[in-house]
């Protein structure tokens, strides 16, 4: 039976992603893991990975346009195999450009703008997108009065944000530089994030063992062994290797010990996800790391580096930072904040001395984590660094 190709949900900032390239062609065999298009969302570009072999027997989709996530791109199966007419027919609907699926239970059917208006008036609630509806309330605008260009008259996430922009060019005559929409979408994840409970607890360790343990490699770096330990005590933390999410509430459990790591460029900041950490050798960390920050800071993501973590490593000690303190992503649980490597007197066995030392801080989201979990969490990790 043929299987659909969906845009994923890779943009957390957005419901929709702009489709770039296909980088198969109709008629050719796709074996499942091979990249198979490339989305941009308002972050970075992300190659997309085929979640099944086949052939790619139709593109409904082309390049360039806007897609709603969820959105039939195009069909997978065996050649000569029948594909739905009924998904096929509705993903090639829109005529705005935007193609869309068969409507169903988690979908809004289309009504021209004359039924929306009917509609908003029965039910008293305008039509609008969860992320649209956060924006709105985030920047106090009133839906009510923002015309809706989705299906049915639906009100988008681009629809809010033009309506901010009108509302501040009417009160702000100056002119200055636009914000990057990747600028944009930090903000927008900050704002989010300002809304989660959120402390920090802080912890200096020795850092001569660990100092040792990096110079006995050629290519090991101190983010490689952070990113490792890290995942060593994830594995036998499953109460911090979960996210907090809003519908229910409930706890997503994340089923592998990722760690994802800040990497920040040109006025953007990415977290790319490097998965399991500690299962890899020397090498193989090294090699994976390399490549993600490559990527990231190019603005790109490629499918093995967007898989969900709990936990995220963000390391400026290379900027000369002693210490500080960073924000938890909202779709994460926790964030180790690490400064750089600096000698400071302290009391040993041998009277005041001066010793290596390393400021770790770790910040959580306290929806899912209380002070005495994070404490031993952040104190493993140490205990590992300093063994």
């Amino acid at each position: 039976m043929a299987s659909p190709v969906r845009m994923p949900a890779l943009a957390q900032t957005s419901d929709e992603l702009r489709l770039i390239a296909w980088l198969k062609a109709e008629g050719e065999k796709v074996t499942e893991g091979e990249p198979l298009f490339e989305a941009e969302s308002d972050k970075a570009t992300h190659e997309v990975e085929a979640t099944v072999s086949g052939t790619l027997l139709r593109v409904l989709c082309e390049p360039n346009q806007r897609i709603e996530v969820g959105t039939v791109l195009a069909w997978m199966g065996e050649p000569g195999e029948q594909i739905p007419e009924l998904e096929a027919s509705a993903a090639r609907s829109d005529t705005t450009g935007s193609p869309r699926t068969a409507p169903d239970s988690k979908t809004e059917t289309a009504m021209d703008p004359g039924e929306a208006t009917g509609h908003r008036e029965r039910t008293g609630r305008v039509l609008a997108t969860p992320v649209a509806r956060t924006l709105a309330r985030e920047h106090g605008v009133d839906l009510a009065q923002v015309r809706g260009s989705g299906p049915g008259g639906r009100v988008e996430r681009r629809d809010v944000l033009g309506a901010i922009g009108e509302a501040e060019s009417q009160t702000d005559g100056s002119q200055g530089d636009s914000v990057p929409g990747a600028r944009q979408a930090i903000a927008q994840r900050l704002i989010r994030a300002t809304h989660v409970p959120q402390f920090s607890v802080a912890k200096t360790i020795d850092a001569r063992q660990a100092l040792l343990r990096v110079a006995q490699t050629d290519r090991l770096t101190l983010t490689h062994l952070l990113l490792r330990e890290i995942a060593v005590v994830l594995e036998q933390s499953p109460r911090v290797n979960r996210i907090w999410l809003e519908e229910g509430p409930r706890f997503r459990q994340i089923p592998h010990a990722n760690v994802g790591l800040a990497i920040a460029s040109e006025d953007t900041l990415i977290v790319a996800t490097i998965p399991e950490p500690h299962r890899l050798s020397l090498e193989e960390l090294a090699e994976t790391t390399r490549r993600a920050v490559e990527q990231g800071r190019v603005g790109r993501r490629a499918g093995v580096f967007s898989g969900p973590a709990a936990v995220t490593l963000s390391n400026l000690g290379m900027f000369g930072i002693d210490r500080f303190q960073a924000i938890v992503d909202p779709d994460q649980t926790a964030i180790l904040a690490v400064g750089r490597v600096v000698e400071r007197p302290a009391v040993t066995d041998q009277g005041i001395i001066a010793i290596t030392q390393l400021d770790l801080t770790l910040t959580v989201d306290h929806r899912t984590l209380d002070g005495a979990e994070a404490a031993r969490f952040l104190a493993a990790i140490c205990a590992q660094l300093e063994a």
